[in-house]
């Protein structure tokens, strides 16, 4: 099951679950206030990619 982020639209609550794909949003329950008023938002990418070569601080590890 993919991990997806949700913002809560009645009490501004951020939070991660895992869902199937097909969940509809109606369904997510706020882990704070438990209304079902969340939306989903875009996430963000844990790794970074090189700069030009000089960077050495990805999620891989060094290049060599």
């Amino acid at each position: 099951m993919p991990l997806y982020e949700y913002r809560c639209r009645a009490c501004g609550a951020e939070f991660e679950q895992l869902v199937r794909w097909n969940t509809p949003v109606e369904e997510i329950e706020c882990p704070d206030c438990g209304r079902r008023e969340a939306e989903k938002r875009l996430s963000r990418f844990a790794a970074r990619g090189m700069d030009g070569g000089s960077r050495r601080d990805t999620a891989c590890g060094p290049v060599t």
